[in-house]
């Protein structure tokens, strides 16, 4: 059963935490003021409709707003179970913690999704640092991450991960000698060359 007194308390949290009025509210869901008072007083519930528009605006989930239930930011498993997974990957590609959530994420990618978003770092159009996405990534997708790599001449990126690489990997970026080996780590290290 529903509980119409808590989701009124929600309703009204939310509204005044975004510093709206009932009359604001009310034009942004585009229902009456009236409408919105009697959500706001537990006399009725907003249609299903309604309550989705609600999460969207307030930025909560639906549990939250039924039952005061919150998934965490990071539990990105129960968000791909509960929303629709271009909405989860938008929300993950436009927070301010890509380099820390990537391990909460990538794991859960499609084969297509992760391809996606090699495409997007490689083009310089995700604020991702390589650093953080090279653990995650599979023996594949790191080739085809150097081999784009060097064919955009971005052999410099390569470099920060030089030490992550295997063998194979080292090989294929083909650095011209020990000199740019020796000045990288020496560099990591703090020292001057």
């Amino acid at each position: 059963m529903l509980n119409l007194d808590l989701i009124s308390k929600k309703i009204i949290e939310k509204r005044k935490q975004k510093g709206m009025t009932q009359n604001e509210l009310a034009d942004a869901l585009f229902v009456t003021r009236q409408a919105v008072s009697k959500w706001e007083m537990g006399k009725s519930l907003p249609s299903i409709e309604v309550l989705l528009e609600m999460t969207e605006l307030f930025d909560v989930t639906i549990d939250y707003m039924l039952d005061g239930s919150e998934l965490s930011d990071h539990d990105y498993p129960s968000m791909f179970m509960q929303y629709p997974r271009e909405s989860v990957i938008y929300r993950f590609l436009n927070s301010n913690h890509l380099n820390e959530d990537i391990k909460n994420i990538f794991y859960l990618l499609t084969t297509k999704e992760r391809k996606q978003m090699i495409d997007q770092l490689i083009a310089k159009q995700l604020s991702l640092n390589y650093y953080s996405l090279w653990p995650y990534l599979s023996v594949e997708e790191r080739k085809y991450f150097i081999g784009n790599m060097k064919s955009k001449e971005s052999d410099q990126n390569l470099l920060t991960l030089y030490d992550m690489m295997s063998n194979e990997e080292k090989m294929m970026v083909n650095l011209e000698g020990k000199q740019t080996i020796t000045y990288v780590s020496n560099k990591r290290k703090g020292e001057k060359s």
